[in-house]
């Protein structure tokens, strides 16, 4: 699809096939204001925008359908049914997962079955990220659900478990209220993984709420072997392996749309759910993807608050038949980075796993449009090295005196959760 600030349709371009003054819309900085960015690019350029397939939000009927049906098990309401103390794992602010619309439902299952708010413990699995604060629980749950349950953070470097070891050898140490409760249920989304092949499922549980030394073997381990958009990868089995060690009772997985709606929802049996949500984000995430551009623009969206996500907007990139820019091109990676940096336990800068590089695609340039990004908040060495911007305007500045005149552009609106037409199946 190509567009423009004019709001021409494509079959109104010039006679060269190109149009002046166009641009393309990106979405940006979710969890603050997840608004749509225009960015606009010199006269004469062509720009490609490169959405996903998507899909409509399912609504609360959706979400009703979803918990009526689950897949791979009984109805929530009918496992809960004797139980006394249930564990929620919700996602934290680095994932899209709209808590405030899934976790009602969850406790209204709950309810039916007799389990009181009281007993009900919301646990962040925030894996290896920093802690939930009053403010970001707000915005993942709503006031209401802060007023009816306890909620709490996992700590990766205490309060674990020991629960046993995968085939693969990695100790499974989780967190100490989660085993205690004898009702286990996961909230969260699937979306691209570099490892995984998608997140959510078995993850919640395996780095999510993990010790700091099961989930460094996890990333010393499995990790290292999987690739986007294939399910069956090391990681995902351990994973697994992990979460029926642990006795999960539930998931609730959703597949969240461009505008961080739910454009899909599953729920059920940990592994047989999340499968089948896998298949829903495959169609929802499709892209077709026009090959070697001369300059690649991919949005970190909506994991675009911290600088340390940045590597997720490269879905498309590695699922592409084809390189999506051309040798000697450039990749520009944009995001809000409301939370700068961000943090990280293990990758972040001089944590066990920080690889210490500066940001590289072989053969093309990366370049950084980021507002929220201080120079002096990167790891010591991107510092120096980094091209990076606050202002769109000095982003295109700086690609028109590289590339010149008739440059051919793509855009990916929320990389993240893009897949590029193509990307090998499991």
């Amino acid at each position: 699809m190509r567009t423009s600030g004019s709001g021409l349709p494509s079959n109104e371009r010039s006679a060269t096939g190109m149009r002046p003054g166009a641009s393309a819309t990106i979405r940006f900085g979710a969890w603050t204001d997840d608004r749509d960015l225009e960015l606009r690019f010199p006269d004469g350029w062509q720009v490609d925008a490169c959405p996903p397939r998507d899909g409509p939000d399912i609504g609360e009927a959706g979400i009703a359908r979803a918990f009526a049906e689950p897949i791979g098990a009984p109805r929530l309401r009918e496992i809960a049914r004797g139980r006394r103390r249930a564990c929620i794992v919700v996602d934290d602010l680095s994932r899209p997962t709209p808590g405030r619309r899934l976790v009602p439902a969850v406790l209204a299952e709950l309810g039916a079955a007799g389990i009181a708010d009281r007993d009900v413990l919301i646990l962040a699995g925030v894996a290896n990220h920093r802690p939930m604060t009053r403010p970001d629980f707000e915005k993942k749950l709503g006031d209401e659900i802060l007023a009816r349950c306890a909620v709490a953070n996992h700590f990766a470097w205490d309060g674990c478990v020991p629960v046993g070891r995968t085939s693969f050898g990695s100790p499974v140490e989780l967190n100490r209220e989660f085993m205690e409760a004898d009702l286990r249920i996961l909230v969260g989304s699937i979306i691209p993984h570099g490892a995984a092949g998608f997140s959510g499922g078995s993850k919640l549980v395996f780095p999510g709420i993990a010790s700091l030394a099961s989930a460094e073997a996890y990333h010393r381990g499995s990790c290292t072997r999987g690739r986007y958009a294939v399910v069956e990868t090391d990681a995902r089995r351990e994973s697994d392996e992990a979460a029926r060690l642990a006795g999960v009772d539930f998931l609730v997985n959703g597949i969240p749309s461009s505008r961080r709606e739910l454009a899909g929802l599953v729920t059920g049996d940990v592994v047989a759910a999340h499968r089948a949500g896998v298949e829903i984000a495959r169609r929802v995430y499709a892209t077709p993807a026009p090959a070697g551009a001369d300059v690649c623009v991919l949005s970190v969206y909506p994991k675009d608050g911290e600088f340390l996500q940045y590597l997720t907007a490269f879905a498309p990139w590695q699922t592409a038949p084809e390189p999506l820019a051309r040798e000697g091109g450039t990749v520009v990676v944009a995001l809000e980075g409301s939370e700068g940096l961000g943090s990280h336990w293990l990758f972040g800068p001089g944590m066990r796993l920080d690889g210490g590089r500066a940001p590289r695609v072989k053969g093309r340039d990366v370049v950084f449009f980021a507002p929220g990004l201080d120079r002096g908040a990167l790891p010591p060495a991107a510092r120096a090295e980094a091209v990076l911007f606050k202002t769109w305007e000095e982003t295109v500045a700086w690609l028109a005196h590289k590339h010149g005149a008739r440059t051919r552009v793509s855009v990916f609106p929320c990389g993240t959760i893009q897949l590029a037409t193509g990307a090998s199946p499991a």
